[in-house]
């Protein structure tokens, strides 16, 4: 028969006691972020937890972001078959866990046509933190289990068992996690959710389910419009703005798999009213995974994962570096961090060498972009970064979060929740990215705790975009007509030149990324080539374009608007956006 379970949350009142709201003003300038105040409740959640934790890290700063203008009313996965079966969690409060497995199964289904089922079980015994085997977790737990390489483990590895403790000893993970965005969503606005199920699949969420708010069959809905604290979480793989929702101010409803069994809900789907005080504001997505070939080893300090910020208030600019030694000769090609808030600017530097003195010297490689959300993300290098068995090496990332004044992410204990470990000069501060000082120095609050930077080595199949130039345009035209080259340029940032030749001669003071011919005349005819030099002086060439040039009439005023209508569309393509070390 199905069994339903709920958790008391006194196991967390320890750490929840000893936490403090206002931010910690540590030796120096650099600050500690305010601690997330749902960890202040300190009370049981009216007497239910399924299995949720608060996250100590606060991301209210954190704005919904503009999604797709063209969402359809109703979007479900199962429709297309791209969902799991439903499980169940049993007498345990692993809800967490299996909303993440539900978000990675899809993933895999829908980007890999891969039928996976991973293991809650492992997830649940080896996140590594101060909690229980059965007493919760969230989405940052979750993330840092699998952004360490811990998991997921299959099913058949380790199969579920609530009273189990004891991992197996073959617990090779057998997928890499590359991404872990987090989104956010209010009762008006869905639309930063909504797409990234639509782009990505599924993500986790929180909320807070008590019995009294559910109805059951037919309708399966669910309302809450209290403050009690959020206390489950579920896996969201859909919408439906028409669903009727009882006490709702309004229809619609996002459409949510739970962990009770197919014997609960709709075969143990149900469907939670978009006005829902606590539900799918927040969520996270588990994406881009790989297979574990495609990396040797990854170093890290920050086993736990992002537990606090730090920042130089009101600065939203800071520096965070760590320093490893290679245990093996490998090349490093990747690095995993953090970002915070929304829309940060990184700027990685790779080093093959350790810290002189107070300062990183002469790197070997440098890599920038921007993290459109918030969450854990794996960036490429452009330039391998070759280390010796024993040799150091550093990374160093600038971080600025616009709009937040804690950019670097941290390891650091939080009481009865998290208790890493640190050794002294791993990890390194700095205000302005000159001058760095070992992490312990800035103060008591400061002990055992990291900058969230990782390296990944080894890598043999992920190898950054290769750079590309091409000329879009019409490439047939009327005499005295206009004509309009663009350059199209993809897998290129920072500062790059334009020079634009015809028939192998330059064109002198072309020195844009369009060429314009305002009266097309029979000299224009020719070949019409690019190049485009970036800022380590790499030149890159465009195919030849053919331009010809025929008399005036010739084109049907049909064929000349369909082809001026294609050159515009085609002025479009080729826009590089980089998004935490991806093309979009």
């Amino acid at each position: 028969m199905f069994r339903r379970v709920f958790i008391q949350r006194t196991f967390h009142m320890t750490f929840l006691m000893t936490m403090c709201v206002c931010a910690v003003v540590f030796a120096g300038t650099f600050q500690i972020a305010p601690v997330n105040p749902a960890l202040q409740e300190g009370k049981a959640a009216m007497g239910e937890n399924y299995g949720y934790i608060p996250e100590p890290v606060d991301w209210s700063h954190l704005e919904v972001q503009v999604g797709k203008a063209d969402l359809p009313s109703r979007y479900d996965l199962r429709d297309s078959a791209l969902v799991t079966p439903v499980k169940y969690q049993e007498d345990c409060g692993a809800c967490w866990a299996f909303a993440a497995c539900g978000v990675l199964e899809s993933w895999s289904l829908i980007h890999g046509g891969e039928t996976w089922d991973f293991s809650e079980n492992h997830m649940k015994n080896t996140h590594g933190f101060s909690v229980g085997h059965c007493f919760g977790g969230n989405n940052s737990m979750a993330t840092a289990y699998l952004a360490r390489w811990n998991g997921p483990l299959s099913e058949a590895d380790d199969p579920y068992n609530p009273d189990a403790v004891v991992p197996p000893l073959n617990d090779q993970p057998r997928k890499r996690l590359w991404a872990a965005p987090v989104y956010k969503a209010t009762m008006a606005d869905r639309s930063e959710i909504q797409s990234a199920i639509m782009q990505h699949g599924p993500v986790s969420s929180p909320m807070a389910y008590y019995d009294g708010y559910y109805s059951g069959s037919p309708a399966y809905t669910y309302h809450y419009a209290g403050t009690a604290a959020t206390n489950h979480m579920i896996t969201v793989v859909g919408w439906d703005d028409d669903i009727a929702v009882a006490g709702a101010s309004g229809p619609g409803a996002w459409i949510c798999k739970n962990s009770w069994s197919e014997l609960w809900g709709d075969s143990g789907y149900f469907y939670i009213s978009y006005y829902d005080s606590k539900a799918v504001k927040e969520a996270t997505g588990f994406y881009d995974l790989t297979d574990p070939a495609v990396a040797d080893r990854i170093y890290q300090y920050d086993d736990l994962g992002l537990t606090g910020m730090t920042g130089s208030p009101p600065s939203n600019v800071a520096y965070g570096a760590n320093v490893f030694t290679a245990a093996a000769n490998q090349t490093i090609i990747a690095v995993g961090t953090y970002a915070v808030a929304n829309n940060m600017a990184y700027e990685i530097a790779v080093y093959d060498s350790g810290i002189a003195g107070d300062r990183f010297e002469n790197p070997v490689t440098t890599v920038s972009g921007t993290c459109v959300n918030a969450g854990y993300y794996v960036i490429p290098l452009p330039v391998n970064v070759s280390v010796l068995n024993g040799q150091q090496f550093a990374v160093k990332v600038r971080y600025y979060t616009p709009g937040w004044a804690y950019p670097v992410p941290l390891e650091m204990p939080v009481p009865g929740y998290a208790a890493p470990t640190s050794v002294f000069g791993q990890s390194y501060l700095s205000e302005g990215g000159v001058s760095f000082e070992e992490i312990s120095y800035s103060g008591e609050d400061y002990e055992s705790t990291n900058v969230c930077i990782k390296a990944i080595a080894g890598i043999r199949e992920i190898t950054p975009p290769t750079p590309s130039v091409r000329i879009v345009g019409n490439p047939r035209a009327e005499i005295g007509t206009r004509v309009e080259l663009k350059g199209a340029v993809e897998n290129m940032t920072g500062t790059v030149t334009y020079a634009w030749f015809k028939d192998e001669v330059p064109l002198s003071g072309q020195a844009g990324q369009q060429y314009i011919i305002s009266s097309a005349e029979e000299s224009h005819a020719g070949s019409y080539v690019l190049q485009v030099t970036d800022e380590s002086k790499g030149i890159y060439t465009s195919p030849p374009f053919i331009l010809e040039v025929l008399p005036a009439g010739t084109l049907p005023l049909s064929a000349v608007s369909i082809l001026g209508a294609l050159a515009l569309v085609a002025s479009g393509v080729g826009t590089l956006r980089r998004r935490a070390g991806k093309r979009e």
